[in-house]
């Protein structure tokens, strides 16, 4: 089981120590200073730098792993803590909630766009989602509870959550980069490729995001 690195391996790494010219700073020039909701030992739960719609979310560990499925052993108690308490304040602003994951392994060989672990949150229907990718032929296992996840370490895979419930779908067949953005951007009628972050960034969406969440901030403190 890989116990994490420091965090000095990725974009979301510098952003997370505070790095100067991390691209979140030179994208957003200072408005807003910061994209960061919550920050807890382990854990940072922030807007996406361009999102698909208002309410996109990222959840990522401050240690760099390549996955969720190489952390949740060690800290899978307060991830399941904080999704849960996340969870009810998303789906209260938001309606509902889908967590999707590309859990990377070391060749970097199925679509990642990003190496350092972390989980889009989005307000769509996850049923949708995997429907999608079923019918790009990905195989996938169900699991009865997150912590099996654990037992994907080391492969890549695209994992979805929707209502307690997660399919993780066999990731190792080349594919193109951005999966998972590509596919909630089909669910979301974003024409392809304006789901890739490199091509449309959408600040007005980060911002109403941030107004959305405000309110978020005192019931979350105690995670700090």
């Amino acid at each position: 089981m890989h116990s994490g690195l420091r965090c000095t391996e990725s974009d979301f790494c510098e952003e997370i120590t505070g790095a100067p010219g991390n691209t979140f700073s030179l994208v957003y020039e200072g408005d807003p200073a910061s994209r960061v909701l919550l920050e807890t030992p382990r854990f940072r739960l922030i807007i996406d730098m361009s999102p698909l719609c208002v309410g996109h979310l990222l959840l990522l560990p401050v240690e760099h792993y390549l996955s969720f499925a190489e952390l949740i052993g060690e800290h899978g108690e307060e991830l399941t803590a904080i999704l849960t308490e996340i969870g009810s304040l998303y789906r209260h602003t938001f309606e509902q909630l889908t967590v999707l994951e590309h859990g990377s392994s070391a060749a970097m060989e199925s679509g990642a766009c990003i190496s350092h672990a972390h989980l889009h949150m989005l307000p769509v229907d996850g049923h949708d989602i995997n429907s999608l990718i079923t019918a790009d032929e990905l195989p996938s296992t169900t699991l009865t509870e997150i912590g099996e996840l654990a037992s994907f370490g080391g492969e890549p895979y695209f994992l979805c959550g929707h209502e307690g419930k997660y399919r993780v779908f066999d990731g190792r067949r080349p594919i193109r980069s951005q999966y998972l953005r590509s596919v909630a951007g089909r669910l979301l009628g974003i024409p392809d490729p304006l789901w890739d972050y490199a091509l449309v960034v959408r600040k007005d969406l980060l911002r109403e995001t941030m107004a959305r969440t405000s309110s978020w901030r005192a019931t979350l403190t105690k995670y700090a």
